[in-house]
């Protein structure tokens, strides 16, 4: 969790992910939804390489960060709650 914690653009995509309405323009119908925020869009706003913001995700959703959900071809991203609810508790004890 320390490592996914350790970086500038993670911890921003986990800012975003928080109000995704705010932080996000839709470019395609369904890019922007329940599901989460497609990765495309979460590349375009941290000025990254999709494959740069896919490794990013990566380090949050195996730290339970983030969740992650694939429909048709695209993947969406979210935080998880219980994720950072652990974080929090976690850095409260250090």
């Amino acid at each position: 969790m320390a490592k996914a914690l350790a970086s500038r653009t993670r911890v921003e995509i986990l800012d975003w992910l928080k109000d995704p309405d705010t932080h996000f323009v839709s470019r395609r119908d369904g890019d922007l939804g329940p599901a989460g925020v497609c990765a495309s869009l979460i590349a375009e706003k941290a000025g990254i390489a999709a494959p740069t913001a896919s490794r990013h995700l990566e380090v949050l959703r195996r730290a339970g960060l983030v969740e992650s959900e694939r429909i048709t071809g695209w993947n969406y991203h979210r935080r998880s709650a219980d994720g950072l609810r652990r974080a929090h508790e976690l850095l409260e004890r250090i």
